[in-house]
């Protein structure tokens, strides 16, 4: 059995997030791709074809409108100046994609119409670089971070169980004695798992039938885990704090049922010597409450995480 959850607090407390850690840092150079640059060179040449156009031939467009459609479908495509000048419209390159052809065809022009007018000359006047595709593509990196959480829990799983199964059905999950899965990835198993073990998992009633990210089994035990990657105060970080919060205050009838909320990045470290008073000073003493009321339950960070795991080896070997 694993230790008493306040111990894994204590270790955590202790043992501080990284200023970088590994598996939020994304160095993919999209800027060595030469034929995503061929695309982006072409699509400026068109681009100054279609403003040229658009003052002395409006019914030569077509042709040219074409083409510029097909570029915009090229993967990373979204990270070019032209692309990012969409957000000042209020519209989007995921929105653009969810349109058909036609609808998409004519959103395209309007936006061109709007870009020769706004930005064209501007922009040929300052220059153009391509350096300006991998900033974008390293600004856009915070989108893939939830899934990079998610990964680094099933990666310290694997680290100290290299044994730990993948599981895809009921009956793996109930036959062996060590595995994983991701609910949101395999939503019949999560919704078969807690309809077999009885779990009532309120949280999903609060939060909009929100699944949990990943579970472990480890003998007889099951640890439902909630993860959250953040490095900055504000009201939406406040807003992720309370929901891990209300995640680790849920309890099950079962001893053997375990919800454990992850925090990692810069953020936990504030909450080693919060000023009195403050928001992480109240956050602290609420995660603590919490945990002496449940105390099936967990909060931890990384290194609490690891000797959470370490724990359990110990109990299965």
């Amino acid at each position: 059995m694993p230790r008493q959850n306040l111990e894994y607090w204590e270790i955590s407390l202790k043992n501080p997030e990284p200023i970088i850690d590994e598996y939020y840092t994304f160095n993919k150079l999209i800027v060595q791709n030469q034929n995503l640059i061929q695309k982006v060179e072409r699509l400026r040449e068109l681009i100054t074809t279609y403003c040229v156009l658009l003052e002395i031939d409006r019914q030569a467009l077509g042709k040219v409108l074409d083409e510029i459609y097909m570029i915009t479908l090229h993967k990373n495509i979204q990270y070019t100046e032209f692309i990012a000048f969409w957000k000042t419209l209020d519209l989007s390159y995921s929105s653009f994609g969810r349109l058909p052809e036609r609808d998409r065809k004519l959103m395209l022009h309007k936006i061109l119409e709007e870009y020769c007018e706004k930005r064209k000359k501007l922009y040929d006047e300052l220059g153009y670089s391509n350096i300006v595709v991998q900033a974008l593509y390293d600004s856009g990196v915070s989108r893939k971070k939830g899934k990079a959480g998610i990964e680094k829990i099933t990666n310290l799983i694997l680290q100290k169980f290299i044994s730990a199964q993948k599981f895809g059905t009921i009956d793996e999950l109930r036959d062996q004695i060590l595995g994983y899965f991701l609910p949101d990835e395999n939503k019949i198993l999560f919704y078969e798992f807690i309809e077999n073990y009885n779990i009532e998992y309120r949280f999903r009633q609060t939060y909009h039938g929100k699944l949990p990210d990943v579970v472990l089994k480890a003998k007889d035990h099951f640890f439902i885990i909630e993860a959250k990657h953040i490095n900055e105060t504000g009201g939406a970080q406040d807003k992720q704090i309370a929901e891990l919060i209300s995640f680790i205050n849920q309890r099950e009838p079962s001893k053997n049922i375990h919800y454990v909320a992850f925090l990692d990045g810069l953020y936990f470290n504030y909450f080693i010597n919060p000023p009195q008073g403050s928001k992480l000073y109240q956050q602290k003493e609420a995660i603590e409450n919490c945990l002496k009321r449940n105390q099936n339950n967990f909060f931890v960070n990384t290194a609490g995480f690891v000797n959470l795991l370490q724990d359990l080896g110990e109990e299965i070997l």
